[in-house]
Parts: structure tokens; sequence; C-alpha cells
């Protein structure tokens, strides 16, 4: 009951809010909610019942304005409050960039932009080189349904982040200095790119932009493949810079634009006004645009549609041409010579009018006006796989391309004096926004209107914030009495499409740049030393292997030649040993045959034969000693030969 009290109410205070997508309160006059501004669009329906296709991404605003409910969407999307947004916690957004969305004063039921914006780093798998940070930022500008750009901001940066990934190896930074490699034996600064590799050169920017290329195609191609399984996303075109190793790099496809606001540090002084008197202010005397994109409309690229149109004169059918005439062609006019190029062509020539010349031409009108096969204002972008041209049913995609133009600008050249306090106009901040900022406002304008809004709030952190409010409130205008909005300063009508803006304080990326730079040269340095003490330490380690190993062998060698010595000496040993046996037993059988015949001597020749006895005991006993002391073995012969 609650929620049904809630909703009375803010009817009764709002009641031109539109229901959330998917609620099921859509109008039956309305079909689908965002195509009901499309009369030439599709509704696709799928499933037996033919119910509509579900959308892939369910509808809400980018997520770093935490819109978080139905009601904050709700009030998002108020026709004619027109509410600027800004995000809440400004701390979401890196570097203090600015973002301010207001949603169109009627022309969709919701705000179709979207932004997005990722910080990521690519990483070595096997950890040789340091990590590559990145920061991407996005803006994308729907059309005939919220569902391209809603796509597009869900996953074009996990496309992006692929693309980036495949050229990995040749992209992360390497020591420019070192000539050999770490304790692995792998060079850190091969050639890049290696002969070995390429027959072409190729630099790292040209990687980049390859990347960037490839991911605007993945991208239109996945919506295309979403399309059998999810409601008609419509079409978008798409913004996208891309920060990296200290580089900036813008990709666009449509008629959303980024240009770089400068600042002159020391202007010339202006002269003087003599009739008016007044001074020109020196602030926006200093003040310039740089573009980093260009819009992609049917009059740009006049030359392109008509081109392809006359290589493939199929894709017309009996309905168009593929000429531009002077002179829009009348029946009156047959048979009479008109002005007219064809394709290519840069100048004017004459031809005869025909029939078939009064059909109507791939490309009309002019400026913003311009349309391609009398239905679409832009020619490049995602999506409009299932567009059909008003009144002929004739496919439109075929002529469309997702083909970014991708410009860039090195940060690391720019000179910055660090004592002028110009770092914002040295280096520029970046302003992307859809075309509702642009049908209103001049690159010149936007230009002067950042540096004052920054010049008025010199140190606040939410400066760039300002900066991007500032300029939806001037191309939203303000609401008179008749219910138009129009311009402040001229009272021209304001636009009436959604506004999208992100304003990027591009010093502030440098200045990370710069830290990252420091660290990643410890990095290198600390990597450096390693390899070196490993490689010394692995020098100690071969030279005590050597060491070792000699001494093992000497070690060896002298064991061999102990071992020989040890063996002579046993056997001279071993032989002297028995010759004194062979002696000793002389000696006994000489000894004993003596005193075996004194035996039988006579009692009267006893006591001689006694005195000769005692005498021939004592030589024994001498003679006895001095071989126990020189062969201990001996004794143990004469022992067991005296017991036989």
């Amino acid at each position: 009951m609650f929620s049904n009290i809630k909703e009375r109410f803010i009817s009764a205070i709002a009641p031109d809010l539109p229901p959330l997508p998917g609620t099921g309160e859509r109008g039956s006059a309305s079909g689908s909610g965002h195509h009901h501004n499309a009369p030439h669009q599709r509704l696709r329906f799928g499933g037996s019942g033919g119910q509509p296709m579900p959308d892939k991404f369910p509808y809400a605003r980018p997520p770093f304005l935490q819109l978080l409910t139905s009601d904050e969407l709700r009030a998002s999307a108020d026709h004619n409050v027109r509410p600027i947004i800004v995000p809440r916690d400004i701390n979401l957004l890196p570097w203090g960039t600015g973002y301010a969305e207001c949603v169109n004063s009627g022309k969709s039921e919701w705000n179709e932009d979207q932004g997005a914006f990722c910080r990521q780093v690519l990483s070595d798998p096997e950890h040789k080189h340091p990590d590559l940070p990145y920061t991407y930022f996005g803006i994308f500008d729907g059309h005939a349904g919220y569902g391209a750009a809603l796509a597009a901001s869900h996953q074009f940066h996990h496309i992006l982040h692929e693309k980036l990934v495949d050229c990995l190896e040749l992209l992360l930074p390497r020591d420019a200095d070192a000539t050999s490699g770490g304790g692995d034996g792998t060079k850190l600064n091969p050639t890049f790119p290696h002969p070995i590799y390429f027959q072409r050169r190729v630099t790292k920017d040209e990687l980049i932009i390859g990347a960037l290329e490839s991911a605007f195609f993945n991208m239109d191609s996945l919506i295309a493949q979403d399309s059998d399984r999810y409601r008609d996303a419509g079409g978008c075109t798409a913004c996208v810079s891309l920060f990296i190793d200290g580089k900036m790099y813008v990709a666009n496809a449509g008629d959303s634009r980024a240009v770089l606001c400068q600042r002159r540090a020391t202007p010339d002084r202006p002269q003087t006004d003599a009739h008016s008197g007044i001074e020109p202010d020196p602030l926006e005397a200093s003040c310039y645009p740089v573009p980093f994109s260009a819009d992609h409309t049917p009059e740009t690229e006049r030359e392109r549609l008509l081109n392809v149109a006359r290589l493939k004169p199929h894709l017309m059918g009996q309905h168009y041409v593929a000429m531009e005439y002077a002179k829009r062609p009348h029946i009156k006019d047959m048979g009479q010579r008109i002005l007219c190029r064809q394709g290519t062509m840069r100048g004017w020539t004459y031809k005869t009018l025909t029939r078939e010349d009064l059909r109507m031409p791939v490309v009309n009108g002019e400026g913003k006006r311009s349309r391609l096969l009398g239905t679409l204002g832009v020619t490049r972008g995602f999506g409009d796989h299932e567009l059909l041209a008003i009144n002929t049913g004739i496919q439109i995609k075929p002529f469309l391309t997702p083909h970014p133009d991708v410009r860039q600008r090195d940060l690391t050249q720019v000179v910055c004096i660090s004592d002028e306090d110009n770092r914002d106009g040295d280096y520029g901040v970046l302003v992307m926004a859809t075309d509702g900022l642009w049908d209103v406002s001049e690159n010149e304008g936007v230009s002067r209107t950042v540096f004052q809004t920054l010049s008025k709030y010199p140190t606040e952190k939410h400066r760039y914030t300002m900066v991007a409010q500032e300029l939806v409130a001037r191309a939203r205008g303000k609401i008179n009495d008749s219910g138009h909005w129009r311009l402040a300063d001229s009272k021209a009508a304001a636009t009436v499409d959604d506004i999208s803006v992100i304003v990027i304080p591009v010093s502030q990326y440098y200045k990370e740049h710069v830290e990252w730079t420091q660290n990643y040269k410890r990095d290198l340095e600390h990597r450096r030393r390693q390899a070196q003490a490993n490689m010394a330490q692995e020098a100690v380690n071969v030279l005590n292997g050597v060491i070792a190993e000699e001494a093992h062998v000497v070690e060896e060698e002298e064991e061999g030649e102990v071992v020989v010595h040890e063996a002579r000496t046993s056997q001279k040993q071993s032989e002297k040993q028995h010759q004194v046996e062979e002696a000793v037993d002389e000696n006994l059988v000489v000894h004993l045959t003596p005193s075996l015949e004194q035996v039988q001597l006579n009692d009267t020749d006893l006591a001689a034969s006694d005195i000769g006895k005692e005498k021939d005991t004592d030589k024994d006993k001498d003679v006895s000693t001095t071989r126990q002391h020189s062969q201990p073995s001996l004794q143990k012969g004469r022992k067991g030969k005296g017991k036989h």
C-alpha cells in the first residue's frame, strides 16, 4: 500500500514522469518504450506468445551517478524540469574528472546518452616486465532507443582490454638501457619490433590505434549477434578516449565530439577597441580549442556514401540515385542540362536530366539537417542493424560503418614551465560531449567557458564538475513562459536533445604518469641489481663448484698414492718377515742339536754343561727380546715350533 501511495504522490507532483522500462506500465499506443519515436523502426517479437524480446541490459544511468532507485531514475527523466545530474561522489571518477547530464525536452522518452569509464592494468603473465596501467572514458549517444548505447557502456571496455592484451608483449615497457637480460638469460630490450617478427616497422601507436579500431568493429558485431535474442537496440554514436603510456588517444564514430581546450601561458596584451573603448578579456583572448574528432554526418561523408552507392547500386533499389545536384531536379526540367557530380568527383559537370535523376538522392539536405536515405543523420557508430529507410524499407546499415577516426597526442612532448601556473592550459582540458552540446555551442565558446569557470574555482576539488555543469546549463538554456527552452545569452532556441559532458583534466593524468614512470624506473633498477646479484652469485657458485671439484680430484690422487705406497710397504715387510722366519728356523735347529747331544754326557761333565747351557740361554733371550720389538708375529711362530 505504501508503494501505491508513493506512486500517486509522484504522479501528482510530476505527472509527466515516464514509467521505468520493463515495468509493464507502457501504454498500448507507444508499443515499445524506446521505439515510439521511430515509426520506421521495426519492433521485433519473439516466442510463441508474440511477446516483445527482452532488453539485454536494464535501463540505468551511468553507475558513477549513483541513481539507484526507480524514483531517482524517473526524476532524472523529467522533460519539464530537465534537471542537471552530476555525480554525488566526485572521487568515483579519476583525477577529479567532471561529468554532467540532462534529459531532452521531449524528443525521446528516456535519456538515451550513456557515459562510462574504466581503469585497468596490462600485466605480464611471466612477470618479466612492469605492469602498464591505462584509463578509458567513453560517451555514447543513442538513437531509436537506448539499447545500443547501454550495451556499449557495459561491454566496450572489456572488448578494448582484450584487444590490448593481444599485443601485450609489444606494449609493455622495457628497459631501454640494458643490453642484456636478467638472471634467466632473456633480453629486457629487444629491438622493437624485432625484424624476425615483422617485414615492416610497426610502432606502439599503430598497435594501440589498431586495438581501438578493431574494438569498434567487434562491438558492432556483438550488437548484431544479440539481435536474435534481445530486442532491437537501435544505434548509437561513440566517442572514446584512452590514456596509456603517457599518451592520449581519442577515437570517434558519429557526431559526438572531443575538443582539447588550451590556454596560452603568456598571451600578448590585446589591442583596445578604439570605437567601443572596451578592453577584451585577456583570459578569453588566450583560450583556443584543438579539435580531436570530426563529425561523421551525411554532409561530411557525402563522398564516401555516394561512392558506396555507385559501386553497389543494388543497395539503392529503385528508389535512390548516387548523384549530387547543384539544384534539386524537377519533372519540368526533363531533357535539360543540369550540374551534378557522382561518387568521388570533386568538381562539377553537366548532364542531361533523365527520369532516373528524379529519384531521391542518397544524401539530401545540408549541415546538421542532412540525412542518409532521408532517414538517419549520422553515418558511423554502433547498431542500426534493423533500421529501414522511411517510406522505402531499404536497409541503411550497408551504408554505415563503425570505423572510428583516431587521433593522438604525446603528452611527454608537452612543454610546461613549472614557474607558471598553467598546467591545465599547457596540457589542456579534454571535453567530450554528445551532439546535444555541440548543436548550440561552438568549440571556441566551450573553451572560454572551461577556463572562465576554472578561474572562478582555482582550488576546489570539484572544479571540473562545475565546468561540466556550466556547459550543460548553457546548452540547455532556460524555459520561457511559453514552455520553450531558450539560450540565456542570445534568446535563440536551446537544444532539445539529451546532453552529456565529460571534462577530463589531462594534466592530472600526466602527473600520475610521471609518478608511475618513477616507480617503473625504480623497479627496473631493482630488477637490474637483482639480475646482477644473481649473476654474481651464480659466478661464485660456479667458482666454488670448480674449486671443490679440483680439490676432490687432488684428494683422490693423493689417496691413490697412499694406497700404492701402503701396498708396496706391506709387500716388502712380508718379504722381510719371511726371510727372518727362515733364519730363526735355521738357528733353532742349530742350537737344539747340541743340547740334545749333551743330555747323554756323564755326571762329571754336568757342571761344565750347565755353564754352557746358561750361556746359550742368555744368547737366546737376547735374540728373543730383539725379535719381539721388531716382529710380534715371530714370537707366535717360534712358540709354535718350540712346542714341536
